[in-house]
């Protein structure tokens, strides 16, 4: 089976799905091997995977977050976290619209800050952008799963790579420190309108790293805590508009540098530039 009909086969699958009604409670979380999740893309593609994949597929759709187990080296990440706060003792907090090619930067969003978007969030964030030359590192550690989960989202494997904020959708990578005590984001859902599955790499882990909060879906009034179920180096998965939120951490390892302590994460995702208007963002759940 050639490329382009599986890319058909998937997108005719995930229209099938969306018929109903979009997602919005999480129900049990899935775990898959990163070896076995990557086999599913390798040729020879036979019916078995395909099956599998369309199980994925519908388990994502049904509300099932997926969590794929050592994707990301842990040595990796903790040179990216060292990378990143040098970064941010070295050059100053700052902020840059997706109307142009903007360079790669650093903010603190405080609640000052928080209040100006649709979606509250307290958190320092790194953001990177494919145009850029520098830190070139991290897309091509990122981009393996990123190609991916790409297609398994209906899209191709190369969507948005070359383009620029006047396509209007772009690649971005935003890894995010959640200081102790004041890191949050509200509840909220995403439109998948560009993105029907989030990314998250997740950098830290609950009871080493801290101790209470991080990563929470909701099914009805009902909390479920995702984090108790990963490590550093996992990828989580997720249909766009289940609502999630991330609550404040508590009680950090005070063993780590001042710097590192905190919840890290980061995300891989596809959003609409500053040239599109009506742009297709985040929103906060009632």
């Amino acid at each position: 089976m050639t490329s382009k009909v599986r890319k058909s086969f998937i997108s005719d699958y995930w229209s099938h799905l969306e018929k109903k009604k979009f997602p919005k409670n999480a129900k049990k979380i899935k775990v898959i091997d990163s070896k076995k999740f990557i086999s599913l893309f390798n040729s020879p593609f036979s019916e078995i995977k395909k099956n599998n994949l369309k199980k994925i597929i519908r388990d994502l759709y049904n509300g099932h977050p997926y969590i794929i187990k050592d994707a990301i080296s842990k040595k990796f990440i903790e040179k990216l976290k060292v990378n990143l706060v040098d970064i941010s003792l070295n050059t100053k907090s700052s902020f840059f619209k997706m109307d142009k090619k903007c360079p790669n930067y650093w903010r603190r969003q405080d609640e000052r800050v928080a209040k100006k978007y649709s979606v509250r969030a307290v958190r320092d964030s790194y953001y990177f952008f494919r145009w850029n030359r520098d830190n070139k590192y991290i897309w091509n550690k990122f981009n393996g799963y990123w190609s991916k989960i790409k297609y398994l989202g209906g899209l191709s494997k190369n969507s948005f790579k070359k383009n620029l904020p006047k396509d209007g959708v772009v690649d971005r990578i935003q890894v995010v420190k959640y200081p102790e005590n004041t890191g949050y984001i509200e509840p909220h859902f995403h439109d998948p309108k560009n993105q029907r599955i989030i990314i998250s790499v997740y950098m830290s882990k609950k009871g080493q790293d801290y101790i209470y909060g991080g990563t929470s879906f909701f099914n009805g009034k009902k909390k479920i805590d995702v984090e108790n179920k990963i490590n550093v180096g996992d990828i989580g998965l997720f249909y766009a508009t289940l609502k999630h939120s991330v609550d404040p951490v508590k009680k950090v390892n005070k063993n780590t540098h001042k710097y590192l302590q905190g919840r890290w994460w980061c995300g891989l995702y596809s959003p609409e530039s500053d040239l599109v208007k009506n742009r297709h963002t985040s929103s906060p759940t009632n």
